[in-house]
This record gives C-alpha cells, structure tokens and sequence, in this order.
C-alpha cells in the first residue's frame, strides 16, 4: 500500500500547494489562499515521511538473513 500512497500523497500535496500560491497571488484582498499553502506543505512533508518508512520497512525486510 505504501508504495502508491507516497507519491499520490505527495502529487496532491504539490497541486495543493501550488493551487494556494495562486489564489493567494490572484485574490490579494483576503489570505484565503494561504492556509491552502500550509496543506500543501503538511502533505508534501506526509508524503517524505511515508516514502521514507516504505524504504526502510523494506530494507530491513531484505536485510534478514535467508534459513
């Protein structure tokens, strides 16, 4: 499951992100776009986390010794 959910997580972290620069560039008369911005960082960083245990869970799998 880990495998797919890394970079789907991280995909939608970036258009996220992305998405709340631009409506905070386009409407500068509200900050409605900036906390679009924080999610978009908090999945991106979600995203690192979960590759991250995905590749160490799977070195440590292959790291055992074979009886």
């Amino acid at each position: 499951m880990g495998r797919w959910l890394a970079p789907l997580v991280g995909v939608v972290g970036l258009l996220t992100l992305v998405a709340g620069v631009v409506w905070a560039e386009l409407d500068r008369d509200t900050m409605g776009g900036v906390p679009l911005v924080g999610v978009g960082g908090v999945l991106l960083v979600a995203a690192a986390v979960v590759a991250a245990s995905v590749e160490v869970a799977t070195r440590r799998r292959e790291a055992l010794p074979r009886h």
